[in-house]
């Protein structure tokens, strides 16, 4: 009998919440739309971006770099671009102060943007945690960590 019980109990425990979950939890967005989603708001952070880089002065030289660092995040260059631009840094032992100054404000825009916009939209706060990420990661590549704020 106690065995009886136990199952029964068992049973119900599994059979109950699959049941009631289906109608009280909202579905999830499947992935292809969160990603849509994704990708429309990191191409509105890097105009965001681009908009505050033009508020500011910047020399034309690191103007140029980090607009094609933008650009590259949204897949917008070519290969001439690219191999150029790689050519560029390989020459550089380091980056210097001023476009380290400047790469981070860049990264600060970008980071506010997304800070500003996971607030807004809930629904998809996974990707953006992930995009917010990968900036985060960026920033240590290009600055190291003593330079984030």
């Amino acid at each position: 009998m106690i065995l009886v019980s136990e199952i029964t109990l068992i049973l119900l425990s599994i059979i109950v919440p699959t049941i009631l979950f289906r109608f009280m939890l909202e579905p999830d967005k499947p992935d292809l739309d969160q990603r849509k989603e994704v990708d429309q708001v990191r191409i509105k952070m890097v105009q965001y971006a681009m908009d505050q880089m033009d508020k500011i002065y910047i020399p034309n030289k690191i103007r140029k770099q980090l607009e094609f660092d933008l650009r590259a995040q949204v897949n917008q260059t070519s290969l001439k671009d690219f191999i150029k631009e790689i050519k560029h840094t390989a020459k550089q032992k380091e980056l210097p102060d001023d476009v380290k100054g400047f790469r981070a404000a860049v990264y600060r825009q970008e980071r506010n943007y997304l800070g500003r916009i996971s607030q807004q939209e809930r629904e998809y706060r996974h990707g953006f945690l992930v995009l917010y990420r990968e900036i985060l990661i960026a920033e240590v590549i290009f600055l190291g960590d003593e330079e984030i704020d």
